[in-house]
């Protein structure tokens, strides 16, 4: 065999053996599964083109004099986001995880003004306050002294001191005399026979009422008004295909002020896809408007005025390892200084993105 001969069998064998490992690959591709596109994103990037991400959460005050047309009188977005959970046009989720389901009652329970669902608070009861009759003790007449039970009622009389009989008096013809019982005689048809029996007509079965009832909710909740505070969570994405920045918000959450926690702290309490808004704001453009206090002709949807970012919102935690926020990763005062300095680097970002 030639030294010719011996590189073109070598050669071929490579050939081969690249082929095998192509085929391996494209069988590997085959096997992964998924469109490459973010579920929640109303309008997904393909991950091969997204060049830059970060994940940003947002934290809006609607009081602000940018974000009020959000939370003019009767159209507050809270009031919008509430009622449509309610009337089953929503599904509400207890994070922005957007992976656990809330029910309408739990819901209802977060929105809850305190001491106003009846009963004692937790405070009250760690004082040691208890309900009546909640322990087994009777209850006091005020004073704490028990009260005493009630005598054993006196049977009702006549008007006259003699106990009513609680047997039905039989009824007379108006004399006084009872009235007799006449045997009704039986009726004679054609030719001195006996008609026949009428016949007996079944009635129907009641049917069942299918219609699902709304669920019973007790208790006083905020107003809309006082729920002033929404959290954004989105991501901040520059597409190398279209040589753009995108803000690709995920999710949008009601959260409970600190002002109105007696604990003095914020507390969240209930998020929802922003997919899902999209999709309910976009249904009745007139209905879910951005107020413009310049052209009530020019009122926007408000699907429109996110998409337009005609909002406010503070960056108040970025993607890191410990998942914390800036006050827990600086203080308060330090904490607020760097969510400014966030946004400024975003923008240097995004312009050295432009020149790159």
């Amino acid at each position: 065999m030639s030294i010719i001969q011996a590189k073109n069998i070598r050669f071929a064998g490579l050939v081969a053996t690249a082929a095998l490992a192509l085929a391996g690959g494209n069988v590997l591709a085959q096997e992964k599964a998924g469109t490459g596109v973010n579920p929640n994103s109303v309008r997904g990037i393909n991950e091969n083109d997204i060049m830059m991400k970060k994940t940003l959460w947002r934290r809006v005050d609607l009081k602000e004099k940018q974000n009020q047309s959000m939370f003019s009188k009767n159209n507050e977005l809270p009031k919008y986001l509430i009622d449509a959970v309610k009337a089953g046009l929503l599904d509400a989720y207890s994070s922005d995880s957007l992976t656990t389901k809330i029910t309408i009652e739990k819901m209802h329970e977060k929105l809850l003004v305190p001491n106003t669902a009846g009963g004692l608070s937790q405070e009250e009861i760690a004082a040691g306050f208890k309900e009546p009759g909640k322990d087994g003790t009777a209850a006091d007449d005020g004073w704490g002294t028990p009260k005493k039970p009630d005598a054993k009622a006196k049977p009702a009389d006549d008007g006259w001191g003699t106990p009513k009989k609680t047997a039905a008096a039989p009824a007379d013809d108006g004399w006084g005399a009872p009235v007799k019982k006449v045997a009704a005689k039986p009726t004679k048809g054609k030719k001195g026979k006996k008609a026949a029996p009428a016949p007996v007509i079944e009635e129907p079965a009641p049917v069942k009422d299918t219609i699902a009832t709304a669920p019973t909710l007790s208790g006083d909740e905020f107003f809309a008004k006082e729920l002033n505070l929404i959290e954004i969570k989105e991501d901040w994405i520059f597409d190398r295909k279209r040589s753009r920045l995108y803000y690709d918000i995920q999710s949008v959450g009601i959260v409970l002020p600190a002002d109105k926690n007696p604990a003095g702290f914020e507390i969240p309490v209930v998020f929802f896809k922003w997919k899902d808004l999209d999709k309910l704001f976009r249904s009745d453009p007139k209905k879910f408007i951005w107020y413009n206090p310049q052209n009530q002709a020019q009122h926007k949807n408000l699907a429109d005025a996110f998409d337009l970012r005609l909002f406010y919102g503070r960056i108040w935690k970025e993607s890191n390892p410990g998942d914390k926020s800036f006050v827990d990763l600086y203080g308060d005062k330090e904490g607020l200084i760097k969510s400014y300095q966030a946004e400024y680097e975003l923008m240097e970002k995004e312009h050295g993105l432009w020149e790159y």
